[in-house]
């Protein structure tokens, strides 16, 4: 099976190829309501489908996660967008992908 190395919470981990955001959590044993919030460059992607491989989604090129919940301060600028909330409260499709904050173009 073929990995690649990424941060989760700030811990740098390999993770499968074909992992899951349901056996992701499970293996870091995170609460059920937590949210995979993957980080692509300048795309944040909020992941909806525990079952689907992350490798086919955009959340699949992300090299660092972050699980998250709506009680939890957040901890950066990512996790403080509110478009991680409108996503969590109305999700569409297995991920809900948006332009990271503190980006220009």
């Amino acid at each position: 099976m073929e990995t690649r190395w990424v941060t989760v919470d700030g811990v740098r981990i390999e993770l499968p190829t074909d992992c899951t955001a349901g056996q992701l959590r499970e293996a870091l044993h995170k609460p059920d309501e937590t949210v995979l919030v993957a980080v692509a460059g300048d795309l944040v992607s909020v992941v909806h489908n525990d079952d689907q491989q992350l490798a086919e989604m955009v959340a699949g090129c992300a090299e660092t996660y972050y699980f998250t919940h709506s009680d939890e301060p957040s901890r950066n600028e990512v996790l403080s967008a509110p478009d991680i909330e409108r996503a969590v409260a109305d999700p569409v499709g297995d991920e809900t992908t948006f332009q990271r904050p503190g980006i220009d173009h």
